[in-house]
């Protein structure tokens, strides 16, 4: 490690009260203590992405699953459409944060085998004595070894650019390519388990009326961390050689209701709103526009602090 890069996170009452109640459900105090820990280190990590405006989703963390918090030793922060980071903890407790790296070589961190892959990186999480603060002390974007030293990690700086880098590449879905059956990876007919059509009225915006049959339809299977599951349908109306348009839909399981806090927006190549409806308890979700030739729109959806966003171009 060459820079002596420390982010240190305050921690509150009401988040160690959180720790300790989910530690308490262990007997054997190893396990307890390393679960009151793991909770610590994901509000750490999680306070530092707030800090970097990158949207987490730790509801969907194994480790607020008290089932996989039993059979799995991760503790991994989402982050929706990207991946994973891994908290890593440092032992033993810090008692002079400034004396860190003067002995990293002594400060061990622990991960379990089943955290050493499908991660964006991982982070090393120390504490001090007092579990009143965090300290965010290296980044790793791969591990071989379930142990280590502080001394083996990268500064922390590398975790910004790991997780730039990853939002800038996410990768741009062609629809001219869908009319050649070129299709992106989670991209399919639409299952069974949604409803096929619109038999309700439903919000809608359009720029003008498609055909009546899309010549390419498709759709995407997404599930939210509390376990509701939607289909994002995306079909395309060739106009002309010069434009398509294209109608989006948001579709929920048979008999379900989307949720009331889902919005769904289309943004232009800037990051700009073009149009935007809400759920509000509707059973589908509509938008329809037209696209030229080699313009790029987004899709974003949005429920509370949890968005995905898909980028597409013609």
């Amino acid at each position: 490690m060459t820079t002596n890069l420390i982010f240190t996170v305050p921690l509150t009452q009401q988040q160690r009260q959180v720790a300790t109640s989910c530690s308490q459900r262990y007997s054997d105090s190893a396990k307890a203590n390393r679960i009151y820990r793991q909770i610590l280190a994901l509000y750490a990590v999680r306070f530092y992405t707030d800090c970097m405006g990158i949207t987490t989703d730790i509801t969907a963390s194994g480790l607020c699953n008290p089932i996989e918090q039993l059979l799995a030793d991760v503790a991994e922060l989402p982050i929706p459409g990207l991946g994973c980071l891994e908290c890593a903890l440092v032992e033993p407790a810090i008692a002079d944060p400034q004396t860190v790296y003067n002995r990293a070589d002594t400060l061990t961190i622990q991960s379990s085998p089943e955290a050493l892959s499908n991660r964006l990186g991982y982070v090393a999480v120390g504490f001090s004595s007092t579990d009143d603060e965090a300290y965010l002390l290296g980044f790793r974007d791969t591990l071989s070894s379930a142990e280590t030293t502080l001394a083996n990690w990268d500064s922390l700086e590398r975790l910004f650019g790991v997780l730039e880098n990853a939002l800038t590449a996410t990768p741009l879905i062609c629809l001219r390519d869908w009319f050649q059956d070129k299709f992106d990876e989670g991209w399919e007919d639409i299952s069974e388990e949604f409803i096929a059509e619109d038999t309700q009225s439903v919000p809608a915006i359009a720029f003008r009326t498609p055909s009546t049959e899309p010549a390419i339809q498709r759709a995407k299977r997404l599930q939210f961390s509390d376990g509701q599951t939607i289909a994002l349908e995306v079909g395309v109306y060739p106009l002309s050689d010069q434009e398509i348009d294209v109608r989006v839909r948001l579709i929920p399981a048979t008999g379900a209701a989307l949720p009331s806090d889902l919005s769904m927006m289309i943004l232009d190549e800037m990051d700009d709103i073009v149009m935007q409806t809400q759920a509000r308890g509707t059973s589908v979700l509509r938008l329809e526009f037209s696209v030229e030739p080699d313009e790029i729109f987004k899709l974003k959806l949005q429920r509370n602090t949890v968005s995905l966003v898909e980028t597409f171009s013609f």
